[in-house]
């Protein structure tokens, strides 16, 4: 499902928070177009999972997911669901910004991504998770969204289950990725390129990435290039430098791109980003 965060501040006293959370419940195919392409934002997001056949990728790794599940992913880090089966797909996606990276890095899941907790736990973090989308919903509720909120994130926080990314994709798949983390932002990175360097047909390529990421190996290539771009614009870079620094040739065409993925020109997010 297609979606536009506006977060707004949600709390009385913590004011320099904002925050966004929704609820979604709806059946979905494997193979339906509106699913979305890959996340690439500019604020943290929380998914919690409540039901559905799927998996979460977030850059180049996927993580399986069940009910109660948590998956945390920071500013830029490109992420999307992967639908295994046409299922009913019931989550909630709270996005937030305005608190320190340091907080995160104190926490034990700081290197971690999917966070699993013991039954007891899950259902609290659950039963938080939608009293925060009541009150949310209220406009005169400030306190109780920030209790349920900041007992969210002490919950994640404070969570003693982990989970690995999923293995057993193909071993020359997993040396593409990693060449593609490494050269995405050349000019030549491109789909030609991969085939030639590893020796794979094109329609291989295609089906290894539509079966393990469910996207192209051309649009993953771009994500990358397009997480890169706006970190180079957040800290100032000029729109010309980012657009060869991150592979494209013609600054007319990444400015396109840019705008397309971002519905704003890259001029104007860098002139977003400085803004007090």
């Amino acid at each position: 499902m297609k979606y536009n965060p506006r977060l707004t501040s949600l709390f009385s006293s913590a004011s320099h928070i904002s925050a966004e959370i929704r609820y979604c419940k709806y059946h979905t195919a494997v193979d339906d177009v509106r699913h979305d392409d890959d996340h690439i934002h500019d604020f943290y997001e929380i998914y919690v999972n409540l039901n559905g056949d799927v998996s979460f990728r977030v850059e180049n790794r996927v993580y399986p997911i069940r009910r109660g599940d948590v998956v945390l992913t920071r500013p830029n880090e490109i992420h999307r669901c992967i639908y295994h089966s046409d299922c009913v797909h019931e989550h909630f996606c709270i996005w937030f910004s305005g608190i320190s990276p340091s907080f995160f890095e104190k926490t034990p899941f700081a290197d971690q991504i999917l966070i699993r907790f013991s039954e007891e736990d899950r259902e609290r973090l659950i039963e938080h998770c939608f009293h925060l989308y009541q009150s949310a919903r209220e406009e005169n509720s400030p306190f109780s969204r920030e209790h349920h909120f900041f007992a969210l994130l002490d919950l994640i926080c404070t969570g003693k289950r982990t989970a690995s990314a999923l293995t057993g994709m193909p071993l020359d798949f997993t040396e593409i990725l990693l060449y593609i983390s490494s050269h995405a932002c050349e000019p030549g990175c491109n789909v030609n390129h991969l085939c030639r360097t590893f020796f794979i047909s094109r329609s291989r390529l295609n089906r290894d990435f539509a079966a393990c990421f469910q996207t192209t190996p051309s649009a993953y290539i771009e994500s990358c290039r397009m997480s890169e771009a706006k970190r180079l614009l957040q800290i100032g870079y000029s729109v010309q430098y980012t657009a060869l620094h991150c592979g494209y040739t013609d600054a007319s065409y990444f400015i396109m791109r840019f705008r397309k993925k971002f519905g704003l020109t890259p001029l104007q997010y860098r002139r977003s980003q400085s803004k007090p």
